[in-house]
């Protein structure tokens, strides 16, 4: 099992090694696509491609069925005298029923050398892809607007096809960044936990807050303090198993935050111990949501090891059925600074 995984990887690694930078462009004839959706089409798949509009031209569009995605990015591309590239695509989008299709997808990505392994897989928390690609809407410099916003890993954890692939190869969940469709088109909604071939749960509102913290993400929120926004950053999380003579019992992640406030606030005794507890609460309903679904997404697993790494052979043995029924403590420590 671990000769095949090290094949998976260095397959990995030889691909992402001739996929070109990902750009966006539109020149003369040729509309290089930076944004592709997949929305299922009967036995198929419906392809939906988007270019950004340059200067006055109006933003670019076209789509394509097929029964895979071989035939459907061949529709895609063979439009007669105008000339459509997939080659540089830096975003993935898939509808909620489309995400049983991410093998089938993966595997044309890495069959093909044009296709870029480093684009970002983004699931849309919709049955179709029509209102994302249709109207005054342009999609890809919308997409374009999210990826600044989340330079720098603010908000999300972008997930690249080569990370699916990999997290596919060793059968873990994967937190995907879900988008929805808002006053202002597409817009960061959470995460869709994806497992055993499809999207079994989302999380929103604080459980998202609370995964991407779990990830080590800087977040943009707005807390209850004061109504007033900041930056949080994880800057570690420790996990640490409780064992009773070699009994798995439970579970305390102690994690520690700097929060660095986006506007003027005055500290008032009291404030910061608030924080702490909205942080702390978010990230147990994250872990608890996991638990349910018995997906462990955050790696918990992996940093409850490096906590007391003699007992790995116990933990990892117990994990798999011990883990959904866990009890779990969340303590957090938050620094707070102003912004200079």
């Amino acid at each position: 099992m671990k000769r095949v995984l090290a094949l998976v990887f260095l397959l990995l690694l030889l691909l992402t090694g001739c996929a070109g930078t990902p750009q966006s462009r539109e020149s003369g004839a040729t509309a290089v696509v930076s944004v592709l959706g997949v929305e299922p089409a009967g036995q198929g798949i419906h392809l939906l491609a988007a270019a950004e509009g340059r200067g006055e031209e109006e933003p670019f569009r076209c789509d394509s069925q097929g029964e895979t995605p071989a035939a459907a990015v061949e529709g895609l591309t063979n439009r007669g005298e105008q000339v459509v590239s997939c080659a540089h695509v830096e975003h993935l989008l898939l509808t909620q029923n489309a995400a049983g299709t991410l093998p089938e997808l993966l595997s044309y990505a890495f069959q093909e050398p044009q296709q870029s392994t480093e684009t970002q897989l983004w699931v849309v928390r919709a049955d179709t892809l029509e209102e994302a690609f249709s109207g005054e809407a342009d999609t890809a410099k919308r997409m374009s607007v999210i990826k600044s916003q989340g330079k720098n890993r603010q908000g999300f954890c972008p997930v690249t096809l080569r990370e699916a692939a990999a997290a596919l190869a060793r059968k873990e969940p994967l937190l995907l960044p879900a988008l929805e469709v808002g006053e202002q088109g597409l817009a960061f909604a959470g995460f869709a936990l994806y497992q055993e071939g499809g999207i079994t749960q989302w999380l929103t509102g604080p459980e998202a807050l609370g995964a991407a913290l779990l990830l080590g993400d800087r977040v943009h929120w707005t807390g209850s303090v004061e109504a007033q926004a900041m930056v949080l950053q994880s800057t570690g999380c420790r996990v640490v198993p409780q064992m009773e003579e070699g009994r798995l019992t439970g579970l305390s992640i102690r994690c520690r935050l700097e929060g660095v406030l986006t506007g003027g606030w005055e500290s008032r005794p009291g404030d910061v111990a608030k924080l702490e507890e909205e942080t702390a609460r978010a990230m147990y309903q994250a872990v608890a949501v996991l638990q349910r679904a018995e997906a462990d997404a955050t790696d918990l697993l992996g940093r409850a090891g490096l906590s007391n790494p003699f007992r790995w052979q116990a933990l990892s043995s117990q994990w798999p059925t011990a883990f959904s029924t866990l009890p779990v403590e969340v303590s957090v420590t938050i620094t707070v600074t102003e912004r200079q």
